[in-house]
This record gives C-alpha cells, sequence and structure tokens, in this order.
C-alpha cells in the first residue's frame, strides 16, 4: 500500500540513486574532468587565442563555464537513464521499484534527486578544475544554485524518460547520441550564437539547451541580465511540465509492469 507519509521509502530509494554513483566516483568525477581538460586543451588553449574574448569574457572563461553546464546536464540524464535501464536488466522494475510502497511523487523526486546529485557533483568539479586555468568568480550564487538545480532537474527527468522507455543500454545510448549530443554541443557551449551566420541563428535560439547554458553563464558570470528574464521562465516552465507528466505517467505504470 501506498502511503503518503512514506518518506523513508522515497529517501532510500534516493540513497540507492546516491550510493551506486559514488562507488564507481573515479569514473563518475575522473572521467568528466578529464574530458573537460581535453576540450580546454583543445578549444582553449589551440584556439582560444584565435577567437579571443566572447560576450565580454576571455573565450577560457566562457568555455569553462559551459563545460560546467553540460557536465551537469549530460550526467544528471545518464543517471537516471542508466540507473533504471540497470533495474530492467536485473528484473528490478517489475519486482521491486513498482512494488515499492512510494507515491508517483515521491518515486520521482527520488530518481530525480539522485541524478541532479551527480549532475551538481559533475559541475562543481569542472568548475574547479577550470578556475586552475582560468580565474572568475561567481557573480550570483544564488541564482547559480537555482539554474544548477535547474538544469541537472530538467535532465534527470528526460533521463528518467529514456531509462523507462529503453528496452535495452542500445536505446538510452540512442536518445544520448541522437538528442541530447547534437543539443548540448550546438546549444552555446563552445561558441556564442553571435559567431554563427545569421540565417542559422533562429535555429540556434529555439534550441532549449542554448537557453539552459545562457541562464547558467549569466548566473556565474553576470553577464546579460536579459537572460535571467527570457530563459528562467522557460526552464521553470520546462521543468515542471516533465515532472508533472513524470508523475502522471509512473501513477499509471507506465513502463512499470511490461
Amino acid at each position: 500500500m501506498r502511503d503518503d507519509r512514506n518518506w523513508y521509502g522515497a529517501w532510500s530509494l534516493f540513497r540507492r540513486e546516491v550510493r551506486r554513483f559514488m562507488r564507481v566516483f573515479g569514473q563518475t568525477v575522473g572521467a568528466p574532468l578529464v574530458t573537460s581538460l581535453l576540450y580546454f586543451a583543445v578549444f582553449g588553449a589551440a584556439l582560444g587565442s584565435r577567437i579571443g574574448p566572447t560576450e565580454g569574457v576571455g573565450y577560457l572563461t566562457f568555455l569553462a563555464t559551459g563545460l560546467a553546464a553540460m557536465g551537469v546536464m549530460q550526467h544528471a540524464y545518464q543517471n537516471a537513464s542508466s540507473s533504471l535501464i540497470q533495474m530492467r536488466y536485473a528484473g528490478m522494475i517489475q519486482m521491486d521499484l513498482a512494488a515499492l510502497p512510494v507515491t508517483p511523487a515521491q518515486m520521482v523526486l527520488a530518481v530525480m534527486g539522485g541524478a541532479m546529485a551527480r549532475g551538481l557533483l559533475v559541475g562543481a568539479a569542472v568548475l574547479l578544475a577550470a578556475r586552475v586555468f582560468t580565474p572568475f568568480g561567481v557573480a550570483h550564487p544564488l541564482w547559480l544554485l537555482a539554474a544548477s538545480l535547474a538544469l541537472a532537474g530538467l535532465f534527470g527527468l528526460i533521463g528518467l524518460f529514456s531509462g523507462l522507455w529503453a528496452k535495452s543500454f542500445d536505446d538510452t545510448a540512442l536518445v544520448s547520441n541522437f538528442v541530447i549530443t547534437p543539443l548540448v554541443y550546438l546549444g552555446g557551449v563552445f561558441f556564442s550564437v553571435e559567431m554563427i551566420d545569421a540565417a542559422w541563428r533562429p535555429l540556434a535560439l529555439v534550441n532549449p539547451v542554448y537557453h539552459l547554458v545562457e541562464l547558467f553563464r549569466y548566473a556565474l558570470l553576470g553577464l546579460d541580465e536579459a537572460v535571467l528574464w527570457r530563459s528562467g521562465p522557460l526552464t521553470l516552465l520546462a521543468w515542471a511540465g516533465l515532472y508533472v507528466v513524470a508523475v502522471w505517467r509512473i501513477g499509471r505504470g507506465w513502463r512499470l509492469k511490461d
């Protein structure tokens, strides 16, 4: 029987999600750090001097904030999607997750919370490593916390949908390779939208990841306050919409009993 007061069950599921990636800490944090350092070497050191200041800051600083945002998004997605597909392979979706005495909202919060923890951990590690190469401060700490939570929560929910929908690791890789990665790479992580041809800018502006990265960059560097009022409501609406749909679908047993 599901009990709205059974937050201990939700807390247990959240702890399981956190312990799962903490057991492989080197892979969780080390791998994205190495990848970020490679991006710094290739795009920052090799091309940065040719590109010059971008949106009013040095290119390395611009790149560092984009890489941190990318780390938050990608690893929040990977945590939720990989956890759920592993549960499906082990038969835990039907036997354990669906039978867990928690409400759909509690289940979504627990899985999303674990994904957010991993995304925030990776994003913080990338930012700390980046400050070794290029000094920068935090213009708006509270907005940085809010933007980080929004990015991690949004992509944690996308990972939850992907993990429940997928029947194999190939399916989760399909979403990651053909949906998440193109949106992230064309979302202003490595370049400003002002650098691309004017004919292509409208396409960049409809990319939701572009607004998420700009919101994260504003919180760190405080470059353009207009970003806050343009991207903030879009991010909040996207997160709220996905959360409501996730709770509704899980409440109807979507992909939990297949």
